[in-house]
């Protein structure tokens, strides 16, 4: 199957909050495919259990099924109580999930891994360890996957599977302000890091609408998914490499992220 879409020539300017005050101007350069449109993939809106959060990357398994990937903290029938994360009740594998566009439905998946029904399995309950490994994969499949595009918006890429950046990097991703808005480009710097979490800093804050959706590294490498943030624009990020390899070893074997079509175009002024 190749997976396909439409590009847009544009120029889109960000300006970036950094550590202590820094500004950046990102300016993805070149050509870029808008988000919206028909399409299904990165920065589209995904609907389940009542709650609306973003599409991260597109992925495939090694029984050639296709995914959309977001926070598996959005595919929950009951939120977390308290402080621990691990408490939140996943929705049943086989949910069907809604695609939209400001609303608008597109197509339709169904909830195949949700590594919080993986980690519940495993007897894992610390909270921490639960936070870090926030993931859940809708399958597509039929007419909707026609509809699939692994570019994400803006940025271009994904260009393959990457680390987490260290403390002062600059990475790229999208922000809405709340469900029906447009999805917007965004750069951001990463002001903490661990192996598997980093907080980025924003000037574009998210609303909870953009959980889920990816951040690229200065190569257009997938390296994270936003699970969290703040007015202030404080991301939570968690490294999409570990909750991958997670989901590798419990029960989607052979999982990668699969390459836009369009060459990753972000560059910064700093």
């Amino acid at each position: 199957m190749q997976i396909t879409g439409h590009r847009k020539g544009f120029l889109a300017v960000v300006v970036v909050a950094a550590v202590v005050a820094l500004v950046a101007v990102v300016v993805p350069t070149g050509p870029a495919v808008a988000a919206g449109a028909g399409r299904i993939g990165p920065g589209t809106q995904v609907v389940a259990g009542g709650r609306t959060c973003t599409a991260g990357f597109v992925f495939r398994d090694a029984q050639h099924r296709v995914f959309v990937g977001y926070a598996a903290s959005c595919a929950t029938r009951s939120a977390a109580t308290g402080s621990n994360p691990c408490s939140a009740r996943s929705l049943a594998l086989g949910t069907k999930v809604r695609f939209a566009d400001r609303g608008h439905t597109v197509g339709y998946g169904k909830l195949r891994y949700s590594s919080l029904r993986a980690m519940r399995r495993a007897g894992i309950t610390d909270g921490a360890t639960c936070a870090a490994n926030d993931f859940a994969l809708v399958e597509v499949s039929g007419a909707t996957r026609r509809k699939l595009d692994s570019t994400v918006p803006y940025w271009g890429g994904p260009s393959g599977l990457g680390a987490l950046p260290s403390s002062g990097a600059t990475v790229f991703g999208l922000a809405r302000a709340s469900g029906g808005a447009r999805t917007l480009p965004r750069a951001g710097t990463v002001t903490a890091t661990s192996e598997r979490t980093a907080s980025v800093t924003t000037l574009l804050s998210s609303s909870r609408a953009a959980r889920g959706s990816g951040f690229l590294d200065g190569s257009g490498r997938a390296v994270g998914l936003l699970t969290a943030s703040t007015a202030a624009g404080v991301n939570t990020v968690v490294s999409l490499a570990a909750v991958v390899d997670y989901a590798r070893h419990h029960g989607v074997a052979g999982l990668r992220v699969v390459r836009g079509h369009e060459t990753f175009s972000g560059s910064a002024i700093l």
